[in-house]
């Protein structure tokens, strides 16, 4: 009887110590479950980031081939203009030929800034009233000029 109970003393003790064991590694299994469910939270986090960034590119893209020009032919240059308001709300760079009638250009801003759609607005290259339905070399409109849409009665 007493081998018996050492016996069982010492079963006791070996299940005590598995018990033991058994905690620790379920222990660790939480610790690499939180683990696993932080990333996976990060990484779905760092998708949606993604998606969003490639959402902006692509209309990046798109902006980039509505201003794109595709061939200079003899004569004609491109040069850049900055556009800006009396306001100050309105800060675009855009890309043209130097023979490119001006009234294409305006509709382009008009199309990014559409509350100027609802004035009567004229447009000013370094002081002087430009003509919309010339080019913008017949206005006088050079590279790295600056235009500025005014509102009438303002």
């Amino acid at each position: 009887m007493n081998e018996e109970k050492t016996k069982n003393k010492k079963l006791l003790e070996e299940l005590n110590k598995e018990k033991i064991k058994v905690k620790e590694l379920n222990d660790k299994i939480n610790i690499y479950e939180n683990y696993y469910n932080n990333n996976l939270k990060l990484i779905k986090e760092l998708e949606k980031q993604i998606n969003s960034k490639n959402i902006k590119i692509n209309n990046l893209k798109e902006n980039n081939d509505k201003n794109k020009i595709t061939s200079i032919k003899s004569g004609e240059e491109i040069i850049a203009i900055f556009f800006t308001s009396v306001h100050k709300d309105i800060h675009r760079p855009i890309s043209c030929k130097n023979i490119d009638k001006f009234v294409k250009i305006e509709e382009k801003i008009y199309d990014e800034y559409p509350k100027y759609k609802d004035y009567n607005t004229y447009l000013t290259v370094n002081g002087k009233v430009i003509k919309r339905f010339k080019t913008l070399e017949e206005n006088g409109i050079k590279d790295g000029n600056t235009i500025i849409v005014n509102i009438y009665n303002e």
